[in-house]
């Protein structure tokens, strides 16, 4: 699961290094990621038990960044809407 997202990351890095356009790669990369990013970090939490949520380790303050990044990065449902209009050739009108 987080290999398939490392996988997606290293592609659209790529393709800007390389000059090529890749928002679609990059939308896609974003939502996999992110949802990989909390899914990790809440899991995390749960297996430390009590401890997960306190502040002497990391796993709390992980957990809180991986929900903010999906926030600013843009949700993951903004991200499945540009992938969709990026697929389909839609418009932002066409396909809101």
């Amino acid at each position: 699961m987080v290999k398939a997202s490392w996988l997606l990351t290293l592609k659209a890095s790529w393709m800007a290094d390389m000059g090529e356009p890749n928002n679609l790669e990059a939308s896609i990369c974003k939502c996999k990621a992110g949802r990989d990013m909390v899914w990790v970090s809440q899991k995390a939490v749960e297996l430390m038990g009590p401890l997960g949520c306190s502040r002497k380790y990391m796993f709390e303050k992980w957990m809180r960044d991986s929900k903010i990044g999906d926030i600013y990065e843009g949700t993951q449902q903004l991200q499945k809407l540009v992938v969709a209009r990026r697929i389909f050739g839609y418009s932002r009108e066409e396909l809101a």
